[in-house]
């Protein structure tokens, strides 16, 4: 059942959230999420409805679409979180909170070696483990990475395991959304991203935009790391040093 917002602006944008096999009232109030490169997303959406007591067990786990805009596009995850709030007259608030089924990751630790797989293969060994079929993800990389001999997963939950592959490899993740699934997309360069149409520039005047534009730019700095060494250590080669830097030119070291 596709539950529609409450109120519209003036430019007819609308919200709504879809849970799947819910024939609830849910209405969308307000929303805030937070997406971000190589992290699982997540939305808290607030609801109300007429009905005063919703059984909020049967909302946890489910998929639900959440619809940011009138051409259908919008976030789909699982619903990780779901509480009841006051209620009023006639209404009563509710609130839901929508990740990605990768999020589940982070409930398991494990020790463990993996041995003669490539980084991608460990990764979809480990997601596979979770349920995340190969249907729902892909890997979209340039290189080609080789096995590695021996992998160690120790006392770390499986999302920072994957995570730290990445990391060390070179390789982010995002999300594709549509309103029935969505898939976890793993690159190493940016040709993976889908590209945006021009945006046009309006300065801003206080009026509502019928289409989405740029209305200003703010500029920021901030301390970031500018210089990364990597030490590894081979046990067949005890002496051998395994060392490398890599240093930006902006600006001069903090530490010494």
């Amino acid at each position: 059942m596709e539950e529609q917002g409450m109120f519209a602006p003036a430019n007819q944008t609308h919200f709504s959230l879809t849970i799947e096999g819910s024939n609830s009232d849910l209405q969308v109030l307000a929303l805030n999420g937070r997406e971000a490169i190589s992290q699982p997303f997540v939305f808290d959406v607030e609801l109300v409805s007429e009905q005063p007591s919703l059984d909020l067990e049967t909302l946890l786990h489910k998929p639900a679409f959440l619809q940011l805009s009138p051409d259908g596009s919008g976030i789909h995850g699982q619903i990780h979180r779901a509480a009841q709030g006051d209620s009023g007259k006639r209404l009563t608030r509710y609130s839901v909170t929508l990740r990605p089924q990768l999020s589940y990751l982070a409930h398991r630790i494990n020790q463990r070696i993996f041995q003669n797989l490539s980084v991608p293969k460990i990764i979809g060994q480990v997601l596979e483990e979770h349920g995340i079929q190969s249907n729902a993800y892909e890997f979209k990389v340039g290189s080609v990475y080789p096995e590695r001999v021996y992998c160690v997963q120790y006392d770390e939950s499986d999302l920072h395991f994957i995570q730290r592959l990445c990391e060390e490899e070179g390789i982010h993740y995002h999300f594709q959304h549509s309103r029935t699934a969505h898939k976890l997309v793993f690159g190493d360069d940016q040709t993976v991203f889908p590209k945006l149409a021009p945006v046009a520039y309006q300065q801003d005047s206080g009026l509502v935009a019928n289409d989405p534009v740029i209305k200003r730019f703010d500029l920021r700095l901030e301390t970031r790391t500018s210089r990364t060494t990597r030490r590894d250590y081979d046990f067949e080669k005890p002496r051998l040093t395994l060392e490398s830097e890599n240093r930006g030119d902006a600006l001069p070291d903090l530490e010494d």
